[in-house]
C-alpha cells in the first residue's frame, strides 16, 4: 500500500471499479447499478412492495430523482407504480416478473464481485476484512459517533 494514499483513496478506487464492472454487466439487461439496487431493495421487503417515500429515504435521494428512476424502470416492465391504498398521497412500488428473473442473475454477479475482491486472501484474511468493514460501516453510520 502506498503510504501517501489513505484508506479512503483505495475504498473509492474499489467502489469505482465495482460500479464500472456492474454497469458493464447490467448493460446487457438495460439496467444501471442504481436501478439494480432499487430492485434488490424492493425484493428484500416482506411483500416485495414498498412505499416510494421509503426508497427516497433509504437511498437518500430526492423525490424528482426517484420519480425519474421509477418511471424508466416501469417503462422497462420491471416494476409497477400504484397509488398507495392506505395513503392516496403516496405510491407503492412492486416488482413484476421480469425483475424477478433479473434478480436471480444479480446474485451470481454479486458472488463474482465478492470473489474478485477476496480471491487473493486466505480464509482468515477474508473473515478479518469483513469484520473490519463492518466496524467501519457501523462507525460511519452511527449518529452518536458524529461529534
Amino acid at each position: 500500500m502506498d503510504e501517501n494514499k489513505g484508506v479512503g483513496f483505495y475504498m473509492k478506487k474499489i467502489n469505482d471499479y465495482i460500479m464500472m464492472d456492474a454497469n458493464e454487466h447490467l448493460k446487457s439487461q438495460d439496467l444501471t447499478y442504481s436501478q439494480m439496487h432499487i430492485l434488490i431493495y424492493i425484493a428484500k421487503s416482506p411483500e416485495q412492495t414498498v412505499p416510494q417515500k421509503e426508497i427516497e429515504h433509504f437511498f437518500q435521494l430526492r423525490h424528482p430523482t426517484v420519480v425519474g428512476l421509477l418511471k424508466r424502470m416501469e417503462k422497462k416492465g420491471l416494476l409497477s407504480v400504484t397509488c398507495n391504498p392506505t395513503d392516496r398521497r403516496s405510491n407503492c412500488i412492486s416488482l413484476l416478473p421480469k425483475a424477478e428473473s433479473i434478480l436471480k442473475n444479480a446474485q451470481e454477479g454479486r458472488q463474482r464481485v465478492d470473489w474478485l475482491l477476496t480471491k487473493d486472501l486466505n480464509d482468515t484474511q477474508k473473515t478479518e476484512l469483513k469484520q473490519l468493514l463492518e466496524i467501519i460501516y457501523r462507525g460511519m453510520y452511527n449518529p452518536e459517533s458524529e461529534k
